[in-house]
């Protein structure tokens, strides 16, 4: 009771719940006043508030308690649907927690990347914060974000102290002195403090000076006005930190201002003056062409900077330059990503080939002495499609990133600063999200480039991802897709997932308790730990044998694994329902997807992959293989085929988990390191593997006792492969081990003696070589053939 008889008497009303923020309200009379309570029932009133509506809203909101004390003591309607509530309130408290220490985390690494002491953070006391009330947790992490934001101010102010000092001695060059100070304004206090006292140069898009920034009440008529008119820069003072750079960024200006009279001179002068300005040797030698609407010229040197020209290696860029009154470039539609100026040209609305730069980017990249063609692509890039600097699919993109993670981690920094979609924070919560998954990179990707610009994108959307059901269901079938429709291997997966966390190693009889536990029927334990050996072609997976398997740690997994006995139940409800016909399905799937890996270099794999996981017939399935089976033994492997860098152990481990699905009573033993690349190109790997891995299962198909083994280890400047098998070995006689290696000879019959004489030649082709080391009897276990595979290092 309190001492206000109409708090006490509204708190024991039945009718409260009508209004459900006041319901909300009493819970905590003290501190409640007369204005509390009639705001409470005036929005009520006006929202049509109800139970339900309440507590949705107070689920998005984040209070959590609130939203609890309704469903426990509001008469909401529907009753039977308290579960899926319930479970609603679950998966809203396990998504705040996880945005809760993505926050710390990125906080951390601030700190981390600024030299400074982050306050502690008790967790402890956050969770049970967030547990109640979202709201109340974000003024918790403010307080550790004011500190943080002082002492960056403070450690701003001493390096900038220190870079004026380095100055003034004369020994600072101003390309060096100007990355310093974006370092400095990025809060990458550790790496600038180094940079200005051993006076080396850092990587990565935070050493370059970024544009500055432009005041919305500023007209860049009348600034360019300013930049023309000599009274008129004498009288205007405010205007005087834009003056030019230097000579050739005030001609860039006048040569724009020419644009007004239009003709061939001005398009030509505008062209020259481009290309000074980018300090390219060659604007002598440009050539500007008439066109329709204007005219067309090259920009040299556009991707000059040698940490973007990885995404236009060519480096040069196609310049339109439009009339007066052009208003669009014509006929331009199937031309590669271009820039385009012109008094009357707008800016797309949305991504497209055409990057317009207007009035206002001129006038910013005027004022640069350093990083210029760096500046000129952040402006064109968050116009040009996303393709530009990703690709068009998950397998270019992969490429593009590189083979070792620090490689991809500096790919990843650039692309989201050249399509502005994120600097370091985003990178890091895209790499810990996705796991280095190509194919939930590029997606996440895509959705951030579709949301960029609204108030719920950027940052602020990858701590809220897993709030928009669309986008959990395409992560979810991104994740299971290399999977196909095997209901075993999904089993193997969500049983992965339930019975222990992402990163920590599940054991075979591990996984086979949980799915017991689950349902009554249950697929045959060999069976389910084939398939656990077949996560192997998970991208996410560290580790995969029938005996264990161990998935990475990444945001992904986590939010699956609050997910996983539900689908677990019922992936298992769907199996039972005709597990008959769901085995065979199974290896039929994995028996296609294994025999597919062949045929890598052909040009029709990506379509063949594409149609095998849809609801294709099984005979048109087989008629698409035998004709890729034709081709792939009239194709030769050739150096362009065979070109590019490959990390030999995941693409091993895929490999080896489709392999294990095809030949499930064959057991496999791998070693070697954590990372291997070669320079190998990834298809021609994938095919190399496959046709040494199959002579192995071929062979022990029908043993019961059949074990191989493959292992990896480097040797100078090259990498071994070792793959050796307990069969009968080779049965060529003594001194014709050669005939094994040659096209048309075999020893398993007619129209086979292909595969490893096709291995070879890609061997060869990539640099390489494969050997026969034994015929048999070559190691005390393993007393079969012995293929020796040697790759450059990459």
């Amino acid at each position: 009771m309190t001492d206000d008889p109409l708090i006490d008497l509204l708190s024991q009303w039945p009718g409260r719940f009508r209004f459900g923020r006041l319901a909300v309200a009493l819970r905590s009379p003290e501190r409640l006043d007369e204005d509390v309570l009639v705001d409470a029932v005036l929005r009520g009133i006006a929202e049509d508030e109800d139970e339900q509506s309440v507590f949705d809203s107070l689920l998005q909101e984040g209070e959590l308690e609130a939203a609890e004390y309704l469903l426990e003591h509001g008469p909401l309607p529907d009753r039977a649907g308290l579960s899926s509530r319930l479970q609603a309130l679950a998966d809203r408290r396990q998504e705040l927690r996880d945005d809760l220490r993505d926050r710390r985390d990125a906080l951390r690494k601030r700190a981390g990347d600024a030299d400074l002491a982050l306050p502690e953070l008790d967790m402890a006391e956050l969770e049970r914060s967030c547990a109640v009330s979202w709201t109340r947790t974000l003024r918790l992490l403010g307080i550790a974000e004011t500190a943080l934001e002082k002492g960056l101010a403070v450690g701003r102010a001493a390096l900038r102290a220190r870079l004026a000092e380095r100055e003034e001695q004369g020994a600072a060059d101003p390309a060096w002195a100007e990355s310093s100070r974006a370092l400095i304004d990025a809060g990458l206090l550790r790496i600038a403090a180094r940079q200005i006292d051993d006076g080396t140069r850092s990587t990565g898009p935070e050493q370059v000076p970024a544009l500055p920034a432009w005041n919305p009440e500023l007209s860049p008529a009348q600034l360019l006005e300013w930049h023309l008119d000599p009274v008129q820069r004498q009288r205007q003072v405010r205007y005087a930190h834009w003056v030019p750079a230097d000579d050739s960024a005030r001609e860039l200006l006048e040569a724009y201002a020419s644009l007004d009279d239009g003709g061939f001179g001005a398009a030509q002068r505008f062209t020259a003056a481009f290309n000074a300005y980018l300090h390219s040797d060659d604007f002598d030698r440009v050539r500007t062409e008439e066109i329709t609407g204007g005219y067309l010229a090259t920009v040299a040197r556009a991707f000059a900077d040698p940490e973007i020209e990885r995404f236009r290696p060519v480096g040069n860029l196609d310049l339109f330059i439009g009339g007066p009154e052009t208003r669009e470039p014509e006929g331009l539609d199937a031309m590669p990503p271009y820039v385009a100026v012109g008094a009357a040209l707008a800016a797309p609305t949305d991504r497209s080939p055409c990057a317009v730069l207007v009035l206002r980017d001129l006038l910013q990249l005027a004022t640069l002495r350093t990083g210029r063609s760096t500046a000129l692509v952040r402006l064109l890039g968050r116009q040009w499609p996303l393709a530009t600097f990703v690709g068009r699919t998950p397998v270019a993109l992969d490429e593009r990133l590189g083979p070792d993670e620090a490689t991809r981690w500096s790919t990843l920094r650039w692309i989201l600063d050249l399509t502005g979609l994120g600097g370091i924070v985003v990178a890091d919560a895209l790499a810990f999200a996705t796991g280095w998954d190509p194919e939930l990179l590029h997606l996440f990707l895509q959705a951030l480039a579709e949301r960029q610009g609204r108030a719920c994108g950027g940052e602020r959307w990858l701590s809220r991802w897993r709030e928009e059901r669309q986008f959990r269901a395409a992560v979810e079938d991104t994740v299971l897709r290399p999977l196909g429709p095997s209901r075993v291997a999904h089993i193997a997966f969500w049983a992965a997932l339930t019975a222990a966390p992402a990163g920590e190693e599940v054991t075979a009889d591990e996984l086979l308790a949980v799915a017991q536990l689950t349902a009554d029927l249950v697929p045959d334990a060999d069976v389910l730990t084939a398939a656990m050996a077949g996560l192997g072609r998970l991208r996410l997976t560290e580790q995969a044998s029938a005996e264990r398997v161990r998935l990475r740690r990444c945001g992904v997994l986590t939010f699956l694994g609050e997910r996983a006995e539900q689908r677990l139940e019922r992936a298992l409800r769907d199996w039972a329902a005709d597990s008959e016909a769901a085995a065979s399905e199974d290896h039929g799937h994995a028996v296609r997807l294994w025999e597919a890996r062949r045929h890598g270099l052909n040009s029709d794999y990506e379509e063949y992959l594409a149609v095998l996981e849809g609801a294709t017939p099984a005979a048109d399935l087989d008629a698409r293989l035998e004709r890729l089976a034709r081709q792939t033994a009239e194709f030769s492997a050739d150096e362009q085929g065979v070109a590019g860098t490959t990390d030999l152990v995941p693409m091993l481990r895929e490999t080896i988990g489709l392999w294990q699905q095809a030949f499930p009573g064959v057991q496999v033993e791998t070693g070697g390191p954590d990372a291997a690349v070669a320079r190998i190109s990834t298809r021609a790997a994938q095919a190399l593997f496959y046709e040494l891995l199959a002579n192995a299962g071929e062979e022990l198909a029908s043993s019961e006792t059949g074990r191989v083994s493959v292992h990896v280890e480097p040797s100078g400047d090259e990498w071994l492969v070792d793959v050796r098998d307990n069969g009968v070995g080779i049965t060529y006689p003594p001194g014709r081990e050669d005939l094994v290696f040659r096209a048309g000879r075999s020893t398993k019959g007619e129209s086979r003696g292909d595969g490893l004489h096709r291995a070879r030649d890609i061997a060869e082709a990539a640099d390489g070589a494969l050997l026969l080391v034994s015929r048999s009897d070559g190691h005390p276990i393993f007393k079969g053939a012995h293929f020796r595979l040697i790759l450059a290092k990459g």
